[in-house]
Parts: structure tokens; C-alpha cells; sequence
């Protein structure tokens, strides 16, 4: 028998005439949820199995019901739970590309697939799917809004909005959510956005009350910027950390063999505009192979300039190469094939999916 004073119940989600209550820790404490078992069989065959069959030792009751003792942390349990009998929550807290998603959410989702709630994993992983590009246009639509966030006034007297990621996608938190929990799809858009960024900018540490000072492997001082992006570096493992340096490796042999690549322009100048445009890529980790590719594939010159024939060449083949790049992110990365691991063919389409959840 559970004495009734050791446990938190839930101000919610504890019913009076529900039939079982779970019991979980979080943060020291043991939460109890009295729930009914009907509505969770109702969502969930393991739920269902753990009900019907017998203990191999005496049950446990507490207030009157059947007690179960959850090796789950309670607010993830809380989080499952409102979702199954209040599914217009979730709907809610799943806001288009939430930064804070991929941490919020994680432990929701570990959960629905360990229990095997399948209308619910499926609108996790679908919102989390739709969040990260897949294709390449996909990119560069996301990346046109985060200029416009970038290029947005900034008072300099509120702190908070000078972190222009506050409002993007955190890739390293994405990272971790997707290997822990199969979605390897987000993975190489999530790694080169990572690869963009100054592993000396830590999401956490810059937003401390007292930031220490940042250096350089050399000792340099490091001074952020307003607008400057920043990753939760923390997250990464000992694996993450060597598909990134690998996914750079390549990125720099991909940009000097661009660079390498002949395109002689008949000006034969040290200062030619298209010689200019190829070295851009070259200066520097971390560098957005992908922007400046399109930068270059954009910049036009007068037709009557030495530099025309080959800037138009150049242009070209710059978009080209973007796409190639797109293409074997993956690869350049180290990251595992993308393979449909329910092979079920799930929608991503995050209306239908949505309209399933509700449905019940």
C-alpha cells in the first residue's frame, strides 16, 4: 500500500472517478495521475497490454485504484497525457517552426513512440519534419526569412531581441531530437546550419546573467554581435561532433576546387569581378557555402565590362553547384540514409495530419 502523503497529485489531470493512477518523478518529487484506463488503451496497445495483463507481484493501489509506478519523468508524462484527453493543447504549444520546439517537445515524442500512441507520434514527427528543408528552394525561403528577422530594427535597449535566434531554429537541439528519435530527414539541413555557425557562440552561455569572457583556441578575445547566430554546442556527442568537422573538411574542399575550377576571363586582371566572386568562398569557417553560391549566381555586371561573358558563366555554374552541394549534404556529413523506419508512409501534410489527431 502507497501512503496517499508522499505523492504531488495533478491539479488537472487527477480525476476522481478515474480507474488507475500512474505515478512518476520529476525534480524530486513523486506526481500522481489519476487517469482512466479506458481512454489510454483507447490510444495505445501498450497501455492496452499493461492493463490486461497479470502482475507478477501483489498491485499496488493507491486511493482506492490500481497505482503503476512510471520509469518516465512526470512532465513528460503530463505532456503525453494532456494530449490524449485535451488534444487542442498540443495543437496549440506546435507552432510553425518554434525554436524551442526541439527541446520542448523531445520528451513528448520519445514517449508516443515507447507507448506506441501512433496518431500522436505521427504529428510530432510530421511538425518536426515540416519545420526542417528538404529541398532546396525550401532552404533558401527559410533562409529569406530569417534575413528579414536580421535586417528588422533592433532597440538597443532590450537585450533580449538583440538574439535574432530567439526566433530560428536551434540545429543542434535538432540534432539531438532527431537522432534520439528516428528522424534522420532533418538531419543535413540541420548539421549545415550548425556548420555555419562559430562553435565559440554558445546559445546558453551568451544568454547567462553573467556571460564569461569568450576566446579563441589562441586566447583572442571574442566579442558577439547583435544578430550573430549561436548553437546549444552542449548537446553535440562525440559522433555529431565528428560528422560536423568531416562535413566542413568537405565543404573546403568543395569550395577550393570551385575556385580552382577554370573560368579565364579576357580582362586577365588580378581585380576581376568573376575571379573576385570565386574567392568569396574561400574565406573562412564558418562560411554559408550556399549563400555566397547564390550571391554569385545573382551578381550581374554591364554587358559592355571586360568581365561579362565570364560572370554569366560563373553565374551559372554557381547554381548549379548549390544544387550539387544541396544534394550530398548527407554525404559530406556522414549521415545515415534516409530510410522510412514505420515503412508506412506517413504524411507530412501537417493539415491531415492534424485533423487525424482530433479524430481520435
Amino acid at each position: 500500500m502507497v501512503l496517499e502523503d508522499e505523492f504531488v497529485r495533478h491539479k488537472d489531470l487527477y480525476y476522481a472517478d478515474g480507474s488507475v493512477v500512474l505515478l512518476a518523478a520529476h525534480a524530486g518529487k513523486i506526481h500522481a495521475f489519476r487517469v482512466h484506463k479506458s481512454v489510454l488503451a483507447s490510444h495505445s496497445k501498450v497501455f492496452a497490454d499493461m492493463f490486461v495483463l497479470p502482475s507478477t507481484t501483489e498491485n499496488e493501489t493507491y486511493d482506492g485504484v490500481d497505482s503503476i509506478q512510471m520509469p518516465d519523468d512526470a512532465k513528460d508524462l503530463e505532456d503525453l497525457l494532456r494530449a490524449l484527453y485535451y488534444p487542442g493543447t498540443i495543437l496549440s504549444m506546435l507552432e510553425n517552426r518554434n525554436p524551442l520546439a526541439a527541446t520542448k517537445y523531445k520528451g513528448i515524442l520519445l514517449l508516443s513512440q515507447k507507448y506506441f500512441v501512433r496518431v500522436l507520434q505521427k504529428l510530432l514527427r510530421a511538425r518536426f519534419r515540416a519545420d526542417w528543408p528538404s529541398t532546396l528552394p525550401e532552404w533558401d525561403r527559410l533562409m529569406e526569412h530569417y534575413a528579414s528577422l536580421s535586417a528588422s530594427i533592433i532597440p538597443p535597449h532590450d537585450a533580449a531581441s538583440q538574439f535574432i535566434d530567439n526566433r530560428m531554429l536551434e540545429p543542434a537541439s535538432a540534432i539531438r531530437l532527431a537522432r534520439e528519435a528516428n528522424i534522420p530527414e532533418i538531419l543535413p539541413a540541420a548539421f549545415y546550419m550548425l556548420s555555419t555557425i562559430s562553435p565559440f557562440m554558445d546559445f546558453d552561455t551568451l544568454r547567462s546573467p553573467n556571460p564569461p569572457p569568450l576566446t579563441d583556441s589562441q586566447g583572442n578575445v571574442l566579442l558577439w554581435h547583435p544578430g550573430e547566430r549561436s548553437a546549444r554546442w552542449g548537446l553535440l556527442t562525440p559522433d555529431d561532433w565528428l560528422c560536423l568537422a568531416r562535413g566542413r573538411h568537405c565543404m573546403t574542399d568543395f569550395a577550393q576546387t570551385f575556385e580552382a575550377q577554370e573560368s579565364q576571363c579576357i580582362c586577365d586582371s588580378q581585380n576581376c569581378i568573376q575571379l573576385d566572386n570565386k574567392r568569396k568562398l574561400l574565406k573562412g569557417p564558418p562560411q554559408d557555402l550556399l549563400r555566397v553560391l547564390k550571391e554569385i549566381g545573382s551578381q550581374t555586371t554591364l554587358q559592355q565590362y571586360p568581365c561579362y561573358n565570364s560572370l554569366q558563366a560563373l553565374a551559372s555554374r554557381s547554381l548549379e553547384t548549390r544544387s550539387v552541394l544541396w544534394d550530398n549534404l548527407g554525404y559530406y556529413f556522414g549521415l545515415p540514409e534516409v530510410v522510412d523506419d514505420q515503412n508506412d508512409g506517413d504524411s507530412d501534410d501537417i493539415a491531415l495530419v492534424e485533423s487525424e489527431f482530433i479524430d481520435g
